[in-house]
């Protein structure tokens, strides 16, 4: 061999020496920061989430809390007694009811969002019945029947119904609560 290719070979074996351990320490301080940092990006992700969770369910819960009084304002018997008026012809009157049903669920609509589709749809079955209810209590009014008329109507056929379909709706969801929190 000759002295030059000796020279070369000592010269990499000398920048071999410096090289090697100064690669190795990159490598581990790589690995350790990039571990390091992982767990911190988990741990503000996992504290982001929490936060967005409780938030959530701050919404979830105001939805509950609207929608019963959502089902306890087109109660039919509430709502007859509230907006009773002896001046108004039983047409007027089931408008205005019907009016007070709509309103108070399209003010409320977007809150299903929060509740399970079974909770939405026994809410919809509130709305529709009671519609149902003042629907055929009007029918078979005479024309010269006024507000007191329909609203006595109604609360009778209340009585007689065997179906309570706000109350039974508030109770499920009740239940549904105390299953999500």
């Amino acid at each position: 061999m000759t002295i030059l290719a000796m020279d070369t070979w000592q010269f990499f074996i000398d920048i071999m020496q410096f090289l090697l351990p100064a690669v190795i320490v990159f490598l581990v301080t790589y690995f350790v920061l990039k571990k390091m940092l992982d767990e911190d990006f988990k741990r503000k992700e996992l504290k982001a989430k929490t936060e967005r969770s409780s938030e959530l369910n701050a919404i979830r819960l105001q939805a509950y809390e609207r929608f019963t009084i959502l089902l306890e304002r087109i109660r039919l018997d509430s709502l007859v007694l509230r907006l009773a008026d002896p001046a108004k012809s039983a047409s007027e009157f089931r408008f205005i009811l019907s009016q007070s049903i709509h309103d108070e669920f399209n003010h409320n609509i977007s809150q299903q969002l929060y509740v399970s589709e079974q909770a939405w749809q026994m809410i919809k079955l509130s709305k529709e019945e009671a519609l149902q209810i003042i629907a055929k209590c009007f029918s078979e009014m005479s024309e010269t029947a006024v507000a007191t008329d329909l609203g006595k109507a109604i609360l009778t056929t209340l009585e007689n119904s065997q179906s309570n379909m706000p109350q039974a709706t508030i109770g499920f969801l009740k239940k549904e609560l105390e299953l999500v929190f």
